[in-house]
């Protein structure tokens, strides 16, 4: 699936980089080609322009030895438009010259191909002068030789660099192909890692259940107290079930964006006393001291998905601590952003464990059970709480020595 994916990119990625260096090209091209033939044409006005301010010095000023720019060429008209002189002398053939003569009367400025060789030119006419008195036009012509020289050596230099674009193209492609498909593959491999761990999940209550029904069926003759047992542990599969079901949903959910948050105005303290009590109740059948100090907090949320996240954290603290451990909370307000720190004296988790303890169905300690693991989304689903309200999330752990976990969220007043 992949290979035909990254084909796909690498073909698409070069060629829109071979098109956008070829266009590149392209405009390098036509600007140059606007930039030699507007000098060139601006040249042939100002000459014009020059000798019509001088219509006096004609002479003097048709001088080809004067003249700085030696690709202008001046071809001088006498009466009935035929030839008088050309300036510098034999710069153009008379074959070429003859084509000119039906140009005479054109105004402004104009161009010409003959052969290889291209001309712009403007036509001017004087007034008789002593030294001039045959003539009556004078075409201004300026030889594009060059400039083509330069526009066709511009041109052999974007043509090599089209075809060397080709193998860039193909190499830039490949490159971001490559990385445009590493979160795809990632993504791809969590789904792949998620669906499984879900089928598994999934499948062992079900067989758990289906073992418990079969049981039933073997003994018709027994009554509900002497199978109460088997009847109990289907209950507990079934609930088991049932929070794996809903915390899938949730995550299934968010990754969709469609659970909208309500933003209220939250008092966490609110959210958090009556959690504190129901779970020292709790922790007392495990004989764990769970202490806790709440400070008022006030700030912008989802009060029912911060009462989720704060049972997340509880539950996982009451789970993993040991007989006569410890359990505190904590919340206050500390450089304009409300916290919540639980600790406790448990288990710990492992250095190796801890950068994936948010991932889904993650099991950093193989051997514990799935009734003692829980569902394992519990963590993903209190982080994308946490992140959904802007908020921030700490934990430090060492094996056997306990773990703490620090969140934070925004300040924010109501308006």
């Amino acid at each position: 699936m992949f290979r035909k994916t990254k084909l796909r990119l690498v073909a698409l990625n070069a060629l829109v980089f071979f098109i956008l260096q070829n266009l590149f090209g392209a405009m390098i091209y036509v600007y140059t080609h606007y930039s030699l033939y507007s000098q060139a044409d601006q040249t042939i006005v100002e000459k014009k322009n020059h000798l019509l301010s001088e219509r006096d010095k004609l002479s003097t000023e048709l001088n080809p030895e004067k003249e700085e720019n030696q690709r202008l060429v001046y071809i001088l008209w006498k009466k009935g438009h035929k030839l008088y002189k050309e300036l510098p002398n034999k710069s153009i053939s008379k074959s070429d010259t003859d084509r000119f003569v039906h140009l005479v009367n054109k105004e402004g400025l104009q161009s010409i191909k003959i052969g290889a060789e291209s001309y712009h030119f403007i036509n001017l006419s004087v007034s008789t002068h002593k030294n001039y008195a045959p003539v009556q036009n004078i075409q201004i012509v300026y030889n594009l030789k060059r400039e083509n020289e330069m526009l066709s050596h511009l041109l052999m230099v974007i043509g090599f660099g089209s075809l060397l674009s080709v193998f860039i193209a193909i190499l830039a492609g490949i490159y971001l192909a490559n990385k445009s498909l590493i979160p795809i593959k990632h993504s791809w491999e969590k789904q792949q890692q998620f669906v499984a761990d879900a089928s598994h999940e999934l499948r062992t209550p079900l067989s758990v259940m289906k073992l418990n029904l079969e049981h039933l069926f073997r003994h018709p003759d027994h009554n509900i107290e002497q199978e109460s047992e088997t009847i109990h542990q289907v209950i507990q599969e079934i609930k088991y079930l049932s929070k794996m079901v809903a915390d899938l949903l949730t995550l299934a959910r968010s990754d969709s964006n469609q659970l909208q948050f309500v933003q209220e105005s939250v008092q966490l303290d609110e959210i958090l006393h009556p959690l504190a009590k129901d779970f020292q109740m709790l922790a007392m059948v495990k004989n764990i001291h769970l202490t806790a100090d709440i400070q008022p907090i006030k700030l912008m949320g989802d009060k029912e998905r911060l009462k989720q996240l704060v049972v997340i954290l509880l539950d996982n603290a009451l789970k993993y601590t040991k007989e006569n451990g410890a359990i505190s909370i904590k919340s206050g307000v500390r450089n304009s952003r409300a916290f919540i720190e639980i600790s406790d004296t448990g288990i710990g988790i492992s250095k190796e464990d801890l950068p994936y303890i948010f991932d889904r169905y993650y099991r950093g300690d193989k051997s514990r059970t799935r009734h003692t693991e829980g569902s394992g989304l519990g963590l993903s689903i209190a982080k994308w709480i946490i992140h959904s309200h802007s908020g921030k999330i700490r934990i430090l752990s060492n094996e056997g020595e306990g773990t703490q976990v620090f969140v934070t969220f925004p300040l924010k007043s109501k308006k």
